[in-house]
């Protein structure tokens, strides 16, 4: 099984762009440690992650660069796997065990994020082990070796994501304190206290940003309702965690089928009550912190540390059906759901958000040989990847990321130029429509060329026609040149 899991996991780790997050990783660990703790400590980052990230980097690796980095978060996930199987699932029977291990080890939705240059599958790992440690105390209370473990794991869970390692500690302190009595409890808490001392303030600053929830992200709306878009949340990340990210029409059929035996198991389970309490407010704390800060597409990249549970949780379903003709089915519909997934992500089809696998180096290459030095370049930078976009430019074209700040000049510069160069995404999401209105005065009365990549599903195209998108696009991102290199006005799709 881990044989197969690290195939899917360090194959082809250039085969998605760079995007932004990923392009600060990147750039953090080229700088040496002393330099790495202020740089994130700015960016209200956790160090560890960044920290081990360096020394992997420093190591002779059969992978270089960009790749190198995405092979330290492969190797994580299967150590998450193991960590299952450690703590979890070893004493169940061979049939339950292996299909928990196989859910979680093959989902979609861990490979897509375990093959990024980011800290979500070391959270994920962290998270098993914090939980791990905590099960083994509460069962042997007077065990301090397991006590000390909890203590070591929550610590480095915190000190690599602030969610996973609140959320977790929420639990145990609202729910698990019971099992070792309120000293332990106690004397648990203070020690990670003093050993969180270090970045408390760097903490409080985190939550400081959390309640005011600023930032594009957070404020990004898109239905326009705030109830709704909880809605749009929640079902986001249940399909994402469900059938991944990549998948075919049919497979969403999957999702109220996983999810009501991920129930049934949670039902049937084999963990403690107080283990299940502690994993429902750890669930809930999480959602709350993670919807809060960031818009829907982000919302299972930071849950994914909940991904071995729902594991568990829909393998005992599974395990619970009455009829083996009727197990058998399910498992057959997930698992060739899970290869269709896979297949379409390594093909780079049917994601469901599409600027995980934007061309933004096809995009680059048309902007390097055809735009000249005495152009233009204007990026949405609201609903495109600019700084991951402007990393594959050349540099010989100037280039104006298009936001509030920055709308004047880019107007007063295009009309001073021949030939205009607006990279963005179909959908305008930048306030008041700020990208569409420079778009239409730069090209006002000058010959325009579209070209658009990236082509959305025939499933997309109808699920926005019924959300009311007017007009539907048909494509994710689009380059427009107006300007003597136009040439003629034909759309070219590609």
């Amino acid at each position: 099984m881990l044989c197969v899991q690290a195939c899917l996991l360090l194959c082809a780790l250039d085969l998605l762009p760079i995007w932004t997050d990923e392009l600060f990783t990147l750039r953090t660990v080229a700088h040496p440690v002393h330099e790495i703790i202020p740089i994130v400590q700015r960016d209200i980052h956790p160090p560890l992650y960044f920290i081990l990230l360096r020394g992997w980097a420093k190591l002779p690796l059969p992978w270089t660069g960009l790749a190198g980095l995405r092979a330290f978060s492969a190797v994580w996930a299967l150590l998450a796997t193991l960590l299952l199987d450690l703590f979890w699932t070893r004493s169940w029977p061979a049939l339950e065990r292996w299909l928990c291990l196989s859910l979680f080890a093959f989902s979609p939705c861990l490979v897509l994020y375990s093959r990024m240059a980011r800290s979500y599958s070391l959270q994920v790992a962290l998270a098993l082990l914090s939980l791990g440690m905590l099960q083994r105390w509460m069962q042997k209370p007077k065990s301090w070796l397991s006590g000390a473990g909890a203590v070591a794991a929550i610590l480095g869970l915190l000190y690599t994501h602030y969610l996973p390692g609140v959320a977790i500690l929420a639990g145990f302190t609202l729910i698990g304190w019971r099992s070792v009595g309120e000293p332990r409890a106690a004397l648990f808490l203070v020690a990670i206290a003093v050993g969180y001392f270090p970045w408390l303030v760097a903490l409080s600053e985190a939550l400081r940003r959390w309640r005011e929830a600023s930032g594009f992200s957070s404020a990004y709306h898109l239905t326009g309702n705030p109830l709704l878009e909880q809605v749009v949340k929640i079902g986001f990340g249940l399909v994402s965690l469900t059938i991944g990210e990549s998948f075919l029409a049919l497979s969403l059929l999957l999702t109220p089928v996983i999810l009501l035996l991920g129930i049934l198991g949670a039902r049937k389970s084999k963990l403690s009550r107080q283990i299940g309490a502690m994993l429902m407010v750890a669930a809930a704390v999480g959602y709350l912190g993670v919807s809060r800060w960031v818009s829907y597409p982000f919302i299972p990249a930071r849950l994914l540390w909940l991904l071995p549970f729902l594991s568990l949780a829909v393998a005992l379903g599974v395990s619970h059906l009455q009829r083996p003709a009727v197990q058998r089915c399910v498992v057959v519909a997930i698992l060739l759901s899970y290869i269709s997934s896979h297949v379409l992500y390594f093909r780079r089809e049917n994601f469901l958000n599409l600027g995980y696998a934007a061309p933004l180096e096809e995009i680059a290459a048309t902007l390097n040989r055809e735009a000249k030095p005495e152009d233009v370049i204007l990026v949405d930078s609201y609903n495109t990847d600019y700084q991951a976009l402007a990393m594959y430019l050349s540099g010989r074209t100037r280039v104006i990321a298009l936001d509030q700040n920055s709308a004047l000049k880019a107007r007063e510069t295009a009309h001073s130029v021949g030939t205009v160069w607006i990279v963005r995404n179909t959908r305008d999401i930048s306030p008041g429509g700020l990208t569409t209105m420079v778009w239409r005065e730069s090209c006002a009365g000058r010959p325009q060329r579209d070209t658009l990549l990236e082509r959305y599903a025939p499933w997309q195209e109808v699920a926005m026609k019924i959300a009311g998108f007017r007009p539907v696009p048909t494509h994710f991102y689009q380059i427009t040149a107006c300007g003597p290199a136009a040439g003629d006005s034909d759309k070219v799709k590609k």
